[in-house]
């Protein structure tokens, strides 16, 4: 992977754009495509890497048309897309998923593998902020962007390597982790599975792909190694958990040792369940101490759009990734928690027709939670518009006290002129881009 020339066919994807620095980083020449120009894109173009936005051959300089060239896609691109379509009638050039390339990288050191379908990349983030505070040498690739480092991609040396390890198109398939952990099992890109049994069928699979040590949620029913919970007796489990204004204080129990007092800088429950499958993993990697690795807790920053938290004058403002009913749900347990008696409002933004319209009714339910409820129109990502599902058919089943279909540009007008107490801005497509963050003020 040195000396190489790489096309990243939808290089600002979260996934894509860690890679591609990673090669970049090895000296190899890399050139890419993405239509946004998201945080991603950003960090890319400061790296020195070209990124081209315009879906044109001409757009293409000849040395990156060569048949030395390797190309790597993202599933999230359209099949009819003309890079793509270029290259595979070209017939001559190496063209490879984006969990391909990973699950090549991913062998080259200890691999530690984060998956499922909520938690993961916080999870991630939180085992790469304990091993970049303690010193020990890792690569990590990251589905978010981590806050301490501008960045989804962390390297500090070869030991071990970080992965957050994707179920969509059953990428995390190509990984073979000597350690992993599975977060949640939960319905979701059902227009890859088509049903449950076939996504957990899949998870099974990543499982029997672990090497060393395999830990899961308590209630995910598959052969595991470990179990972790904050509700329950398991392997590992938090107990006298204190919710505190800006973080949470816990006991830990691990198979054989007791930890109290712990400080996570990190709110909602559902990320102290994150925290306690970060730790559960680290633990069992004899080589680390996690006694030592405890008090960085308390300065873990954070990932962008993960429960950010602003203030707007007396109003407070949660900028966060939600994009399904469930973690909807933790960020209104997580308003009830630390936010009692506050009034509600959210902007949401559905992402992709196939997901608005499996989840229409969980999602009509989770959003009549709040107060008022401002939509905007579904996110396509990757997809056609599917007959019969939209945004309006959505707001239709929403009941609350007040409720609106508005354009992405209105968002700011909205936080400004809204009289309620709290308000989430929600969703995993370009929502935030068009919120002015520079009017709050950082929590």
């Amino acid at each position: 992977m040195n000396n190489k020339k790489y096309f990243f066919i939808g290089i600002g994807g979260i996934g894509m754009s860690s890679i591609a620095q990673y090669l970049n980083e090895k000296g190899n020449n890399i050139f890419g495509y993405d239509e946004s120009e998201n945080k991603s894109v950003k960090i890319l173009l400061k790296n020195g890497i070209e990124v081209i936005n315009k879906l044109s051959l001409d757009s293409i300089p000849d040395y990156m048309k060569k048949e030395d060239v390797i190309v790597v896609y993202t599933p999230a691109i359209p099949d009819d897309n003309v890079f793509l379509n270029y290259f595979r009638k070209n017939g001559n050039n190496p063209i490879y998923k984006r969990s391909e390339i990973l699950g090549e990288i991913s062998k080259q050191s200890i691999c530690i593998a984060v998956a499922g379908t909520h938690g993961k990349t916080t999870t991630t983030a939180i085992i790469s902020h304990l091993f970049h505070s303690s010193g020990i040498q890792f690569k990590a690739f990251i589905g978010g962007i981590m806050k301490c480092f501008d960045s989804n991609y962390i390297n500090t040396g070869n030991d071990y390597i970080i992965v957050e390890a994707d179920e969509y198109d059953r990428s995390f398939l190509n990984l073979n982790p000597n350690y992993a952990v599975i977060t949640s099992i939960e319905n979701d890109h059902l227009d890859v599975y088509g049903n449950f049994k076939s996504l957990n069928k899949s998870f099974k699979s990543f499982a029997d792909n672990v090497k060393d040590i395999l830990i899961t949620g308590a209630e995910i029913e598959i052969n595991k190694d470990f179990s972790y919970s904050i509700k329950s007796n398991s392997d590992y489990y938090s107990d006298n958990i204190k919710i505190l204004e800006n973080g949470i204080r816990f006991d830990l129990k691990t198979p054989n040792n007791f930890y109290s007092n712990i400080f996570v800088n990190i709110i909602g429950l559902h990320n102290l369940k994150n925290t306690l499958a970060a730790l559960s993993i680290i633990d069992q990697i004899q080589e680390i101490d996690i006694q030592k690795l405890l008090p960085f807790l308390s300065n873990f920053k954070g990932i962008e759009r993960r429960m950010d938290i602003y203030k707007l004058d007396n109003k407070v403002v949660i900028d966060d990734y939600a994009h399904h009913p469930t973690e909807i749900e933790s960020v209104i347990n997580t308003i009830q928690t630390n936010y009692k008696n506050k009034s509600t409002a959210v902007v949401f933004q559905p992402h992709l027709f196939s997901r608005t319209r499996d989840f229409m009714d969980e999602f009509a339910v989770v959003l009549s939670k709040f107060d008022e409820v401002y939509l905007l129109e579904i996110f396509p990502a990757r997809e056609k518009p599917i007959i019969g599902v939209s945004s309006q058919i959505l707001l239709d089943k929403i009941k609350c006290l007040k409720k609106e279909l508005i354009d992405i540009k209105s968002i700011d007008d909205i936080v400004i002129n809204s009289k309620t107490d709290v308000i989430s801005i929600l969703g995993a497509g370009n929502i935030s881009e068009n919120l002015n963050k520079e009017i709050f003020q950082n929590v």
